[in-house]
């Protein structure tokens, strides 16, 4: 996913030494998580997934308020039918133990703000069929994935 503005944030943080992720402040995550929230397709995360979530990280109910999904496709749904959600990618990391759970739980309480560097998007099965589909970005209050 190219956004300009996200593009550039990327670069000046490589600039000053970061590989892959940088921890910001609120004002640049939040400069960055508007510009994303105005793509033309943004998925929010149902509350009842969000709850899933919590569930299957064991993190405090109601501790996630909001989570949102950039298909890189264009094309929210997938072809069975779904939308797919940050519910899909975070059950594919849990089961696939693409991360430990700890890092998982403490990445999504997290009191920082990390910013991990998109630059192919995260692979992830719908849970309803398990063809794979690609998000560009996601985030949620104080981690962003673009």
């Amino acid at each position: 996913m190219n956004i300009p503005a996200v593009q550039e944030l990327k670069e000046y943080h490589r600039r000053g030494g970061a590989r892959s992720a940088v921890t910001i402040d609120d004002e640049e995550m939040r400069r960055v998580t508007d510009v994303l929230a105005r793509q033309p397709i943004v998925v929010e995360t149902p509350p009842a997934e969000l709850r899933y979530i919590e569930g299957l990280l064991r993190l405090p109910l109601f501790s996630i308020e909001e989570f949102f999904v950039i298909p890189a496709s264009g094309h929210p749904e997938c072809a069975c039918g779904r939308t797919p959600t940050a519910l899909d990618l975070v059950v594919h990391a849990v089961e696939s133990r693409l991360h430990d759970e700890q890092l998982l739980r403490d990445t999504l309480s997290g009191e920082h703000n990390l910013f991990e560097f998109a630059d192919e998007g995260r692979a992830a099965p719908c849970l309803n069929c398990g063809r794979e589909f690609l998000s560009g970005s996601y985030w949620t209050h104080n981690y962003l994935y673009a």
